[in-house]
Formats: C-alpha cells, sequence, structure tokens
C-alpha cells in the first residue's frame, strides 16, 4: 500500500533522519528493515512495545479486534498506540477512512512492516509448534501427545494438529506439569515466564545429562531440544501462564507529586547563557587543551572550571553543550577553542541563544555531569568531556522530560519517584540498571542548570520549550531529540505558552546602563549584544541575572587603554550608553588612568623601556618587585632588560604600573587579545525542519530502480551508509560514506585506501555486504 501524503508527513515528522531518502519506493524499503526500526521502537513508550509484541505473536497482521482480544485494555489505548505506531513507520492501518490501497475504507487490519518481527520473544514466548518446522521429529511430537493425554495417529501435520488441540487445554497441561520432579519444574516455570530458550552451553560441554532437569523436560514432552538449545514452545507456556495472562496497556504510571513554587526560569537561563559564553570566550584567547587520548583532562577542567567560578561538574556540562551547540570546536584533536558560529550566536536575541543551548543539551546521547557508558560495572568508569558516546542517558532524559511535562504546572517530582514512570517511557532503564538511577537524576540537575526545570518541576520556560515545535534558529536538530506531545495539563486561568513563546519569556535587549558612583554598572534586563561588548570591554562582570552588574576599576580601564581604545572614547561610550550621567568617581578613574597610561614604554632588543622622566627610570632599576626583569639604566630615559617585551610588560604590571607596548617605529602598539575562530560549515537545517515540504519533495522524487539493479544497490548505500561493493575499472572495491555529485559517485575505498570519483554511468554491478 503507497504511502498517502497525510501519513508520510507524520513519519518524516518522527523519523525526520530519514527525510534525505530521495523516493518513496526507497523510504518503503528503509522502513521494512528491523536495523532502522529498532531504535524508533525503543524510543516509544511500554503501551507500544506491548502492542508491537502482541502483532508479532499473531503472525505479523491481525484486526483490531483480534488485538483487542489478545491484550487486556482497561483504558482504551489501543487505537492510539496504534496510531503512534503507524506514524512512526512501524505499522500500516488498513481500517478507517483512506486506509484501504485505492484510499477508500480499509479491511480493519493492522499489519507490522517487519514480518519476521522485531523482537526476538515477543511476550518471552517462544515458538508455535507450526514454525518448529524440521527441529521436532514426528516421534517428539508423538511424545507431546501421549503426555497431553492422546493416541498418536497420522503424519506430522496430522500431529501437530493434535497437540495444538491437547495443549488447548490449560488445566490439563499445569496439572500435569504438577507432576514434574521439583528442579525440572522450577526450570519449566523459568522458561514459561520468559525466556523461553536456555542454551545447553550453560550445563558444560558436551551433551547434557539425562539426569539435568531441562532433559527430564524433554523427555516428559514440555521442552523441543534444537541442537545445542532447548525451546519452550508457545502453546504449552500460555497454558502454563493460564487464562489471566493478558499483556496489559497501562498507560504512564503515576507520579507522585508535590506543589512547588511557581518559576519561569529565565534568571537561570540567562545564568546559561553567560556561562557558554564564558566557555566559548575563554576557549578563544586562551585554548583549552586536549588529552593525547582525546577530550578534556581533569587537571584541564578544572582550570576551566577556577576561570569560569564554577564547581568541576558543571564547567563538563557547558563543554559538552557548546561543543555540541558548536560554539566551540577541536582543532586537529589537541585543543579547543571557539567557532566561526560563537560570532553569529551572540547576535541573536536572548531567547534563541538559550534554545541553542537547551536544545543542543537535548541531543546530546551522554549525561554530561555522570560520563559513563553504564551499561555493566566494568563501564562505569568517568569518559573526558565533550565528545559524545553510545549510551542510554540521552533516552532517559527525554523520558524524564516527558514524564515532569504530564505533571500540572506547579507541581514536581523527586528523582527517585519518577523512576518507574520514566521506566515506562523509555526501556533504556532496563538497559542499564547500574546507571539508570544516576542518569535520572543527572537529568534533572542538568535541567535545573539550563532552566529547564526547577524543583523538580518544569518551568514556564522548560513547558514552552517542549511544546514548541520549530528551532527557533538552532542549530540542527535531530530526530532524537524531539519530544513526543503526550499528555499536558493546564489549571483554571492558566495560558501555556505556544511554539513561538519561548522568546516572548525573555526580557526585550536594554540598551542603556545605569552608571553609580561605587564604580559599578548596573543593566536592568538583558543587555544588548553592542552594549555588553562594550561594558567587556572596560569593565569586569560581577553577576548576570535579570540586572546584570560590571565594575570598573584601575585594572579593568587599563585593559581597554592597552587594547587601543582612548579614554575619550570611553567617555563618549558611555556618555552614550549611560541613562544618567557619568558619575564624577568614574569620570576621575578613567581620566586619571589614562593620564599615567602609557608613561613606561616597552619595546623589543629583547626589551627596551622608555620613560619622559628619569626618575621613574630611576626608580624602576632600582625596584625590588622588579629583580626579576633585570632593568639596566644606558640614559637618563632608557633601560634594557633580558626578557621578552611580553614578560616585562606584565612584571611591570604586576608591581602596579600602566605600561604600554612599543612598535620597532616608536608608536604605541595596541594589544588586542587574539581571539582565534575555528570555522564551521553552516548547516542548511538550521532554519528548522518542515516534515511537509520534506514529504512533498520525497513524492516528487525519482521511480525506484529496477530490483537488484546497481542503482538500487547505491542508492540505499547512499541513504543508509553501509558498506558497498561497487565493481568499476575490472575491479572489486570495497567502499563506505558515499556521496553523489553531478553524475558522479564518491566514496571511500578500504581496497585502495584512498577517495574514488566514479562516474555513475559507467557503473554497472553494485551489491551490499
Amino acid at each position: 500500500m503507497a504511502l498517502l501524503p497525510p501519513a508520510l508527513t507524520q513519519i518524516l515528522r518522527n523519523r525526520p533522519e530519514l527525510a534525505g531518502v530521495p523516493s518513496v519506493d526507497l523510504l518503503e524499503r528503509l522502513l521494512k528493515r528491523p536495523e532502522l526500526a529498532i531504535p524508533a521502537l525503543l524510543d516509544l513508550d511500554a503501551d507500544c512495545h506491548v502492542v508491537s509484541q502482541a502483532v508479532q505473536a499473531a503472525g505479523g497482521a491481525a484486526t483490531r479486534e483480534t488485538l483487542a482480544g489478545l491484550l487486556h485494555d482497561p483504558l482504551g489505548r489501543l487505537g492510539e498506540v496504534l496510531d503512534t505506531l503507524a506514524g512512526h513507520g512501524l505499522m500500516t492501518l488498513d481500517g478507517g477512512p483512506g486506509g484501504g490501497p485505492d484510499g477508500g475504507p480499509g479491511d480493519d487490519t493492522v499489519r507490522s512492516r517487519h514480518p519476521a518481527g522485531l523482537w526476538q520473544h515477543p511476550f518471552g514466548l517462544g515458538r508455535p509448534l507450526r514454525e518448529f518446522g524440521k527441529t521436532v521429529t514426528a516421534e517428539t511430537l508423538k511424545t507431546i501427545v501421549r503426555t497431553f493425554g492422546g493416541q498418536p495417529a497420522g503424519r506430522k501435520a496430522d500431529l501437530v494438529r493434535q497437540a495444538e488441540e491437547l495443549l488447548a487445554d490449560g488445566a490439563a497441561v499445569r496439572a500435569r506439569a504438577a507432576r514434574l520432579p521439583a528442579q525440572a519444574r522450577a526450570v519449566l516455570e523459568s522458561m514459561a515466564a520468559g525466556p523461553p530458550v536456555l542454551a545447553g552451553t550453560q550445563f558444560g560441554y558436551g551433551p547434557v545429562p539425562r539426569s539435568q532437569p531441562v532433559e527430564r523436560l524433554v523427555q516428559a514432552g514440555f521442552v523441543i531440544r534444537d541442537g545445542w538449545e532447548y525451546e519452550l514452545p508457545r502453546e504449552i507456556a500460555l497454558a502454563l501462564r493460564g487464562d489471566g495472562s493478558k499483556p496489559a496497556l497501562t498507560g504512564p504510571p503515576h507520579v507522585p507529586a508535590g506543589p512547588l513554587p511557581p518559576g519561569d526560569g529565565v534568571d537561570t537561563a540567562l545564568a546559561a547563557i553567560e556561562r557558554a559564553r564564558a566557555l566559548a570566550e575563554l576557549a578563544a584567547t586562551e585554548s583549552v587543551a586536549e588529552l593525547k587520548a582525546g577530550g578534556v583532562g581533569v587537571r584541564e577542567v578544572r582550570r576551566v572550571a577556577k576561570a569560569l567560578g564554577l564547581p568541576e561538574q558543571e564547567a563538563g556540562l557547558w563543554l559538552d553543550v557548546a561543543f555540541e551547540a558548536d560554539l566551540i570546536g577541536s582543532e586537529q584533536g589537541e585543543r579547543l577553542i571557539a567557532t566561526t558560529f560563537l560570532d553569529d550566536w551572540l547576535e541573536r536575541p536572548a531567547g534563541r541563544r538559550w534554545r541553542v543551548l537547551a536544545e543542543s543539551w537535548l541531543r546530546l546521547p551522554q549525561a554530561p555531569t555522570h560520563r559513563v557508558v553504564g551499561c555493566c560495572e566494568e563501564h562505569m568508569t568517568p569518559l573526558p568531556p565533550p565528545y559524545g558516546f553510545a549510551c542510554e542517558a540521552g533516552r532517559i532524559r527525554r523520558a524524564v522530560l516527558q514524564t515532569l511535562r504530564t505533571l500540572p504546572p506547579g507541581l514536581g517530582a523527586e528523582a527517585d519517584r519518577m523512576r518507574e514512570a520514566v521506566a515506562w517511557r523509555t526501556r533504556a532503564m532496563a538497559e542499564v540498571p547500574e546507571a539508570a538511577g544516576a542518569f535520572v537524576a543527572a537529568a534533572l540537575r542538568e535541567a535545573e542548570w539550563l532552566g529547564i526545570v526547577s524543583g523538580g518541576a518544569l518551568t514556564t520556560l522548560g513547558r514552552a520549550l517542549l511544546d514548541s515545535g520549530d528551532s527557533g534558529g538552532a542549530r540542527p536538530t535531530s530526530g532524537s531529540t524531539r519530544l513526543d506531545s503526550g499528555e499536558t495539563h493546564t489549571t483554571p486561568g492558566h495560558t501555556l505558552p505556544g511554539s513561538g513563546d519561548v522568546d516572548a519569556l525573555f526580557p526585550a535587549p536594554v540598551t542603556t546602563v545605569t552608571l553609580q558612583n561605587d564604580l559599578t554598572a548596573v543593566v536592568t534586563g538583558v543587555p544588548s549584544p553592542e552594549l555588553a561588548a562594550f561594558l567587556d570591554l572596560a569593565a569586569d562582570l560581577e553577576s548576570r541575572d535579570r540586572a546584570s552588574v560590571w565594575r570598573f576599576s584601575e585594572s579593568s580601564v587599563r585593559r581597554a587603554l592597552d587594547q587601543g581604545t582612548g579614554a575619550e572614547t570611553l567617555l563618549s561610550g558611555l556618555a552614550r550608553f549611560a541613562a544618567k550621567a557619568i558619575p564624577q568617581p568614574l569620570s576621575y578613574l578613567i581620566t586619571d588612568t589614562a593620564r599615567r597610561h602609557g608613561t613606561v614604554k616597552v619595546g623589543a632588543a629583547p626589551s627596551v623601556v622608555i620613560a619622559d622622566d628619569p626618575a621613574v627610570i630611576a626608580e624602576l632599576c632600582a625596584a625590588k618587585a622588579l629583580r626579576k626583569a633585570g632593568l639596566r639604566r644606558i640614559a637618563p630615559t632608557v633601560a634594557l632588560g633580558p626578557l621578552p617585551p611580553g614578560e616585562t610588560l606584565r612584571l611591570l604590571r604586576q608591581a602596579g604600573h600602566a605600561p604600554v607596548g612599543m612598535a620597532a617605529d616608536g608608536t604605541i602598539q595596541a594589544e588586542r587579545p587574539e581571539r582565534r575562530r575555528l570555522p564551521v560549515e553552516p548547516d542548511p537545517g538550521e532554519a528548522g525542519f518542515d516534515a511537509e515540504a520534506a514529504a512533498l519533495l520525497m513524492l516528487g522524487g525519482p521511480g525506484r530502480p529496477a530490483p537488484g539493479s546497481a542503482e538500487q544497490a547505491l542508492q540505499d548505500a547512499a541513504v543508509t551508509g553501509e558498506p558497498i561493493v561497487i565493481v568499476w575499472k575490472r575491479g572489486e572495491h570495497y567502499m563506505d560514506d558515499l556521496e553523489f555529485g553531478p553524475g558522479t559517485v564518491i566514496g571511500y575505498c578500504h581496497d585502495c585506501d584512498e577517495v574514488h570519483r566514479m562516474e555513475r554511468a559507467k557503473i554497472k554491478k553494485a551489491y551490499l555486504l
């Protein structure tokens, strides 16, 4: 059945990683591939897993009525769950308007796109007797029939029917099992609960002794031996479980929640923006060193944390987030430096800057404040930031936010009380039992630092972010960041922000500053980029919140003068931005610092120190604090030193002087700090993902290539990233990382250890491995 535009749009909205597929035909093939479907299924909740297993247990297709009979559904969730599975491309629904192949009414049948199934043992059940095929012999079937009170007759097909009829009497099967020896009965009960398969290697090498309980079960007709494995047939397991063992659709578990003071999260979000900016600016002027093995070591993280005035754990968060947001990048694996995207990010409104950080955090596969794989005890060693790695923390993070999103505003929950609800929403909790609780706690802690959560409840800002469907100008957003809409609550008189209200929650940029007599500058609100840059130049930031405070000092003013900004420029800039007149103490500080600035000049030879006043030179040469500079007077106003000019400047400033550098031609040399930028490629997806436009583009794409053709193999490899063998120039080339150019195919060849550019028309044979 061909995908209709609404269904195609919904699938691409839920799985945007498939949007680059060139045609609907290729998309249909990809949707049938289990290895691509399993990650999508794992991102869905436990009820979706139950229905997926039910369809597989029913043979891959069943009517809704049949499924309803297989499941216990007191809340009537089956229809909603089926729509979710179909919206992710895991099922097709033939029932309802437009469900049939011609767009008319369908036959109310639910079909899995994966006939072989996505579950090795749905509901912990083994194969039905009919599916054992040649594995089960006629003698084994006769044993089963005799065990449960029948007289074997006929061929294998007849014996299978006899066995099925006998096993339908659950009471008789349970009565026969009750007469088994205790050890054999315990093994049988374990296999009936699942998994239904035991490997013979569990009992040592060689043939399993007949005295083993599992062999007793084979002899008794309960278990079938398949080579080195023992399997409990589905019919026997269902009989042992009884009639009341229907899998249930439960809906999300209740989360014990308590009232919390309302919070909008904006203050914390503004602090988050400042911390990310400070980290990126630090990387621009003092690169962050990486270990040879990759990542930032503990000692360097401590240095960064001290420079930012943060705990080490929080510094690790901003390293991960800034790296994922492309504010910083790695230069040849040796150091982290700021990128060209930083300048663009700094010019954006505060709300959009914050969204870049928040969505980057949502994308991370790891937990920045608990950087372990967590799959087992051996993988609990922390890994250095900022590189990502395969980890279930990302799925758990999104499940935590989904859980909080279902709570009404003003209610919150502690990490321990959320575990059951989070486990219902993601199978990842069961995959990492060693680290699951720590990952939940890390998600809440990191969300607090970003302003998404406060005290275990979503902030107004956090709820607006999760309700928002567009990226708001953020860096690329993958499908893994999307949160299912889920259930949301409102209270009387409370209106939840819409998708465009994240920006509206932040105060408008402020272009004026209040200058005070104590040499502080206060900006009430978010300063405009131009105002913030001016204040950062001549003052030191003390706090940034709803009201940001900078403090002027002799050293901060001297820093601006060292960078070539004159006193007149500073005073005129202050007059332009100040809400009132410039306070006299600040005006005196600037003019007095400027008057003394440059009375000492340092040139190269290796260091030449020049002063207009001979007494100053005499003082410098005699000062104990400058003994390391090694200055000696060679003229009344000139002294020489053995150290480089930069070191001499540092020692003079450390001793309380205000020297300036001097160029070779005798002019004053401004000391503008080098701010390096690592180029990053602009991403075409930055404007946000439009699923409807992607669906229309795909519907107009090329038709399906001939089955088994080289073109089909090339398209599959380009989309899935799987390796491919291309026959070209009379040789076979094992290649991957394919890219299509105008009439060409470009990819890396493992056989030749080089990148090949092949003419597409000359490729007559290609096949996937």
